[in-house]
């Protein structure tokens, strides 16, 4: 064949290939699905012209133009496709999270069993025995007897004059660390998990008798309740999820112990990744409402407020579309 032969012959696919690329700059998306078969066809005929644009010593140009043609048809054909991240995050947080966390409920319900054990049983002990309360509250936290001239109104105006954004951006990392810490001790088996949640709630219910023993317990938990409502929420979400962790493969049921480790490292890591959200919301809490001059009942409704809002998102969001498929299995 000739190189005007060629030319001749072939030209017009050339020109239509040319047409498509122009109008798929963008993406394949752009053509319609008639165009999008134009284009798969008319690429692989383009990509034999290549070899045999130099069998006919055909002109360098148009070479290079059929060259350039056959390059830019692969590309919107075979690249490969972009992943679209807010989408994923909108469908995680909108649909997939809630129905997880309602699936994994006997998880949290044991976080919080062993959580009430721990911090009950502090707070009884230390209000039947005041002086035990130092068993479970760090010295350097107490606020009362080490400093008599101390007031709680001192305190909170102590912590007010902290610059706000680098605190709430302290106490974000911090939370987040320690419910990684809660959730990667569920790695023994769940022991470890159950240990770290049970010092820190009896910490918590040592430090609650403490307050409530010098008559301070009004202050103390309209200064925690803003963020610690929600805070301890997130910790005991993590703490479920090292117990899923721990107890796919303490437990692995009628499926082998690394199958279960699988289902349950990937469950697990989906659960407390959800509780980052939280942290933030928390940590900005604590870091800009919590010192701030509110009466202490408008926080403490603020905290309760928050934990509510949350507690309906993951028990009511959802659920329509977990009957759907349901139904749909169903038949």
């Amino acid at each position: 064949m000739t190189p005007a032969r060629f030319l001749e012959t072939r030209g017009a696919a050339w020109d239509r290939l040319e047409a498509l690329v122009r109008k798929a700059r963008r993406g394949v998306s752009a053509l319609t699905e008639h165009e999008l078969h134009e284009l798969t066809r008319l690429y692989p005929a383009v990509a034999v012209d290549v070899a045999r644009a130099r069998m006919t010593r055909i002109d360098p140009q148009t070479q290079h133009r059929i060259n350039r043609l056959a390059i830019a048809a692969h590309g919107l054909l075979y690249r490969r496709q972009r992943r679209r991240v807010w989408p994923a995050v909108i469908r995680f947080f909108g649909r997939d999270y809630p129905r997880l966390f309602r699936r994994l409920w006997a998880y949290m319900a044991l976080a919080t069993a062993v959580f009430l054990v721990g911090g009950l049983g502090a707070y009884a002990t230390a209000r039947l025995r005041p002086s035990t309360a130092y068993l479970f509250i760090p010295g350097e936290v107490d606020l009362v007897d080490e400093e008599p001239g101390l007031s709680p109104e001192d305190a909170s105006e102590r912590f007010r004059r902290i610059p706000k954004p680098p605190m709430a951006s302290h106490i974000i990392t911090n939370n987040i660390k320690v419910a990684f810490l809660v959730f990667a001790s569920g790695i023994t088996a769940g022991i470890g998990t159950c240990y770290v949640l049970f010092i820190n709630a009896m910490m918590l219910g040592g430090f609650a008798a403490h307050f409530d023993n010098s008559r301070l317990g009004y202050e103390l938990w309209s200064f925690l309740t803003p963020h610690g409502a929600l805070e301890i929420f997130a910790i005991l979400v993590a703490a479920a999820a090292g117990l899923r962790l721990g107890l796919s493969l303490a437990v692995p049921g009628r499926v082998t112990r690394n199958t279960s480790l699988k289902i349950g490292a990937r469950e697990a890591v989906q659960l407390v990744l959800g509780t980052i959200p939280m942290f933030v919301v928390a940590g900005t809490i604590e870091g800009f409402i919590t010192p701030s001059y509110l009466p202490g009942s408008a926080k403490i409704a603020l905290g309760l407020a928050v934990l509510g809002v949350t507690l309906a998102y993951l028990l009511l969001v959802g659920h329509g579309r977990e009957k759907a498929a349901s139904s749909k299995a169903g038949t």
